[in-house]
């Protein structure tokens, strides 16, 4: 054993992973500072947006209509997602929420904890606006929930590259040294920002070609998600953007309304709006843990025709509120699957669901279990307006809807769940044409066959 540590593969190895670490590491430093950067961007954007209101009020009304604006703002902000203070020239609070006032005039990071609540860091603008100053900071949290997902992320490359290379020069003591070399060149590349390079693969097929593969496909699965966590970024600051802002108008109407019962309607409708918000973030949480973990330890066979018989008796008087017809076809074989039986409930419902909002009146809505080739299959089926071929994969991405201006209260993330479950689970959602409608078809691996007891 001490002779192949000691060999020249080993060796390679173990230093090309030393090199590919601090490469990578710096150049992780460079993805997070500018996906932090850009989100930071998208919230001074939104400040600076929404401090219009301020100046607007002052203008308006005066200091006395300005420190209403503040001190109404703070005291129905519900989640602190945000914090606002109105100061006098001597630095004393009028209005709004017990925060620090920061010392320079302009941008800056606050630290304050809200009642109740652990501290937080807000990003803040402080202003002059006649003669007192007015702070408006958002909260930094989900930029730094963001970071940390993606460190994570890359940590766990990290980790999967360094066990393939030892693994590597271990097995591989003599006789390897070149192709080291080229995969150290190559890991190079890729951690100096060029996302897209693969280590390259023998025709031998030997180990080495087969490690190889496999870390291709880790990097893969890394690109993948950098650029799938940059555009979920951007995406989840732009799609909250209009909620916050309806929130946002909803309580200055409120603050103006002089009626009790007048306010409180727009309070509960903005109370609406951010109950929407904190759905929209449950369900990008969930997605994330669903694709962050592959354990299927806890996956058990369950009967896909109960599961059927149960959905249709939970949501048939649910579906016919909406003067819709949902039936349900079970299969005359045992269809088996095996899985998490309360995802796949969550999947079927975002299926029946999905049906429903984009099928008309009098439509009518078919799930059913079966068998395909061995496969265990669910089908969720309407005769709705259906969905054209061309963007049938696009509806699968988060925050992706094919009609916004038509459906301003769905998030996009319903069918981005069902494809989570479905990969967790190792199988396949296929979208196909039910003439006329949309025929959803979740095809799972075979059950494995049950064990025999030996008498």
């Amino acid at each position: 054993m001490g002779s192949i540590l000691a060999g020249a593969a080993f060796r390679s190895a173990w230093l090309s992973l030393l090199l590919f670490l601090a490469v990578f590491f710096i150049a992780g430093l460079v993805v997070v500072s500018q996906t932090r950067s850009e989100a930071e961007s998208e919230i001074r954007a939104l400040i600076s947006n929404e401090f219009q209101l301020f100046r607007e009020a002052s203008a308006n009304g005066g200091d006395s209509q300005l420190q209403d604006l503040v001190d109404e703002s703070a005291r129905f902000a519900g989640p602190r997602d945000f914090v606002v203070a109105y100061y006098s020239a001597d630095a004393t609070l009028l209005a709004g929420d017990a925060i620090p006032l920061p010392a320079p005039v302009g941008w800056s990071t606050i630290t304050t904890a809200p009642p109740g609540a652990a501290p937080e860091q807000y990003l803040a603008l402080t202003e002059r606006i006649g003669a007192n100053l007015v702070t408006f900071g958002r909260t930094l949290r989900f930029v730094q929930v963001g970071s940390d997902a993606l460190w994570r992320a890359l940590m766990l490359a990290s980790v999967v590259v360094g066990i393939g290379a030892l693994g590597i020069g271990y097995l591989m003591s003599h006789g390897v040294s070149a192709k080291l070399d080229r995969m150290a060149a190559t890991l190079e590349r890729v951690a100096r920002g060029e996302s897209r390079v693969r280590l390259p693969v023998g025709r031998s097929n030997d180990q080495v070609d087969r490690v190889a593969v496999q870390m291709n496909a880790h990097l893969d699965r890394l690109s993948d998600l950098l650029d799938t966590m940059r555009n979920t970024i951007i995406s989840i600051a732009h799609d909250l953007k209009s909620p916050l802002n309806r929130a946002y108008i909803l309580l200055q109407e409120a603050a103006d309304e002089r009626g009790r019962q007048g306010r409180a309607r727009l309070i509960e409708e903005a109370q609406g709006e951010i109950e929407r918000l904190n759905g929209i973030f449950d369900t990008v949480l969930r997605i994330s843990r669903i694709e962050a973990s592959d354990d299927q330890s806890g996956f058990v066979p369950f009967s896909a025709n109960k599961l059927v018989g149960e959905i249709l008796q939970t949501f048939e008087p649910v579906i016919e509120e909406s003067r819709q017809t949902l039936v349900a076809r079970e299969s005359a074989d045992d269809v088996t699957i095996v899985g998490d039986r309360r995802m796949v409930v969550q999947m079927l419902v975002n299926l029946i669901t999905n049906a429903s909002r984009y099928s008309p009146a009098g439509a009518r809505i078919e799930v059913a279990a079966g068998m395909d080739d061995h496969h265990p299959v669910l089908v969720v089926a309407d005769n709705g307006p259906g969905i054209a071929e061309h963007q049938r994969k696009a509806v699968f991405e988060p925050f992706r809807r094919l009609n916004p201006e038509r459906d301003e209260k769905g998030s996009g993330l319903g069918l981005a769940l069902v494809q989570a479950i479905a990969t967790r689970h190792r199988a396949t959602v296929e979208l196909e044409n039910n003439d006329p409608g949309l025929r959803v078809v979740v095809r799972f691996p075979p059950a494995p066959p049950p064990k025999l007891e030996h008498l």
